[in-house]
């Protein structure tokens, strides 16, 4: 009859016990002092833990696929293995000294959890010679910030929230960390849900403010953290819960190349995984992504140095413990620009600085080597977006770099002579120009004829008409001065590019979205110049932000009811989307509210032209027109 767990521990001496205990993190019970009673206790506790069945499974899943296999043979037929691991199998308590007729036992409990494992699953240890290509240096971080280098002057997207085909092969043209679109669109919507993409108008472009705002490492572990977390069954990945499953073991092997086949089957014991998807969709990600590192047939694989790193944060939650390892992303790497105004500079380096220069360039190859080419569209690009020619020197040349190429320089000096000739005051609606003939100039070009300019003074023109003035003295070729607190603009209406600001101020400060927090201070600037400039505006928009209707789904009650009391003292008109009872398809209806009572509406209807009630709770949502009531009873 086999000896029971208790009777083998009994055998071992207390500094035995005492390793055991240690190499499997086992509690030692308080008190005694070396007494039998005090062992006694002490052989109890580690009986009920030895044999948990989690302890258990974990001790042996930890086992070198070589310890594993030998510990089976000794558990089955009584083949004892080599010295060096029958005592590292002693030190875990997983073989020891028996009786009279057995030098070894297996415990009883140990050979039956080895008995779920077929003997081909546990062999998953490649053997010796098995040649695996480089791995691929920073891959995921590189692959990352390439994607987001190339939004950062935007691409298109589609409905669905990923690139449109067009744009997809931007993102992969002269790319050496992007070869397929499916890991493309994968990494841009992981960068895309963590907010670190602005989308507007169909187009996204990166919001650098977010990224510059977190330390050069945080894209990659959020990131991270994100491709294991996120339901992903659009690129066919397995299940977050096996994709961490993975991760955690294969972060247990680190250095050690496995079979993959075998390997995955031995996991299966341990945790039901869809071996197909792990095996022919999330292992080919890793590779190309270098997070892991396998042969041409797909047959071995092993941890990288980098996915090592990415996966002790993500998983033991520790970021101190891999520090060194991201010190390349906090070195200023060496900048070579060119006559030709191509700019040279390596891969891995601060990525902020990547970013900041693909403000100003374009990206033409990433690479080893990246390569951006300057041009007088990219600087009047980097105006617009509030970069000042002097800030661009400086991030070209550094403090105290070599003098720029002359072609580069002239450029440079060249737009610095252009810029101001003409000057937009937003605020008052003024267009200033250096000289009376220019101005004369304006009013007669044609395609500044929507603006009605009419002068003011030899030099200054008033805007009577619409549109945005920035944006057509630009395309009419002319260097407006930067207007800094309007980076951009939405449908040409700088007013509307305000509200949408303001409003973001208002989601950010509620606390609904976190990512976005970079920015808060940004718009709460732009909004402060709006102020000081045309306060009329400011307090239009503070009137109007809380009343906009949010993108999708339902607006929470309490604001649903702001807007209609709001609307009813002041006796304007708002347009509400309502789920009438005998409809499955809601309706927008213009009406101009009374009342608010209990959980009704009364409110006077322009479609029925009388006053009617609608039930709170089927009016999915509502936006204030800023109407006066034109007809209807008083």
């Amino acid at each position: 009859m086999p000896s029971t767990y208790f009777q083998l521990l009994s055998r071992c001496p207390d500094e035995r016990l005492k390793k055991i205990c240690e190499m499997r993190r086992l509690p030692l019970p308080n008190g005694g002092n070396g007494s039998p009673d005090a062992r006694h206790r002490l052989l109890k506790t580690m009986e009920f833990h030895l044999e948990s069945n989690k302890l258990l499974v974990n001790a042996i899943a930890d086992l070198p696929s070589g310890a594993l296999c030998a510990l089976k043979a000794m558990a089955e037929r009584g083949v004892l293995p080599d010295e060096v691991t029958l005592s590292h199998l002693f030190d875990l308590g997983l073989a020891l000294p028996g009786d009279v007729t057995a030098a070894w036992e297996v415990p009883e409990r140990v050979g039956d959890a080895l008995a779920d494992f077929d003997e081909g699953a546990l062999a998953f240890q490649a053997e010796d010679g098995v040649y695996l290509p480089p791995a691929k240096e920073y891959g995921f971080s590189l692959a990352l910030t390439s994607v987001l280098l190339r939004c950062v002057n935007g691409i298109r997207v589609l409905k669905g929230g990923l690139p449109a085909k067009k744009d997809l092969a931007q993102l992969l043209d002269r790319n050496a960390f992007l070869t397929d679109e499916r890991d493309a669109t994968l990494l841009f919507a992981l960068l895309h849900r963590m907010g670190l993409l602005w989308s507007r108008q169909d187009c996204v472009d990166t919001l650098v403010p977010a990224v510059l705002a977190h330390p050069p490492r945080w894209v990659a572990e959020r990131a991270f953290a994100r491709l294991l977390e996120d339901d992903l069954k659009h690129w066919r990945m397995p299940a977050p819960e096996d994709r961490r499953f993975l991760m955690l073991h294969l972060l247990e092997r680190r250095g050690q190349v496995l079979a993959a086949k075998p390997f995955l089957g031995f996991l299966q014991a341990f945790q039901t995984l869809d071996e197909a998807r792990v095996r022919d969709t999330f292992l080919p990600f890793l590779a190309h992504m270098g997070i892991v590192v396998m042969n041409p047939t797909q047959e071995h694989v092993s941890l990288t140095e980098h996915g090592a790193a990415l996966s002790h944060e993500y998983l033991m939650r520790d970021q101190v413990g891999t520090e060194a390892h991201w010190a390349p992303f906090s070195v200023k790497a060496p900048l070579v620009a060119q006559a030709t105004l191509e700019l040279l500079t390596p891969a891995v380096q601060d990525p902020h600085r990547l970013l900041r220069l693909a403000q100003l360039a374009d990206v033409e190859t990433t690479d080893t080597m990246m390569a951006f080419r300057f041009g007088p569209a990219t600087f009047v690009r980097a105006l617009d977006a509030g970069i000042s020619l002097e800030e661009a020197r400086t991030c070209i040349r550094g403090d105290n770099g070599p003098e720029l190429p002359q072609p580069l320089e002239s450029l440079m000096q060249y737009l610095a002579d252009r810029m101001g000739e003409v000057e937009v005051e937003q605020g008052v609606r003024l267009v200033k120009t250096k000289r009376a003939e220019l101005a004369a100039e304006l009013r007669v070009r044609p395609e500044l004829a929507q603006l009605e300019l009419e002068p003011i003074s030899d030099t200054v023109l008033q805007v009577k008409g619409g549109g945005n003035a920035y944006a057509l003295l630009k395309q009419a070729g002319f260097v407006p001065k930067p207007v800094r607190f309007l980076p951009v603009s939405i449908d040409d209406n700088e007013r509307l590019y305000i509200w949408s600001m303001a409003c973001l101020s208002m989601v950010i400060e509620r606390g609904m979205s976190s990512y976005l927090e970079p920015v808060q201070q940004l718009i709460k600037d732009a909004l402060q110049r709006v102020q000081a400039n045309d306060p009329a505006l400011f307090h239009e928009i503070m009137r109007r932000v809380p009343m906009l209707h949010p993108e999708g789904g339902s607006q929470a009650m309490e604001e649903l009811q702001r807007i209609l009391e709001y609307a009813g003292e002041h006796d304007l008109t708002v347009e509400i989307t309502y789920m009438p009872v005998a409809n499955e398809r809601a309706q927008e209806r213009r009406v101009t509210p009374k009342a608010i009572e209990g959980e009704h509406l009364r409110a006077y209807c322009h479609l029925h032209q009388e006053d009617m009630t609608f039930r709170l709770s089927r009016i999915m949502g509502a936006r204030l027109l800023n109407e006066k009531m034109q007809s209807g009873p008083n």
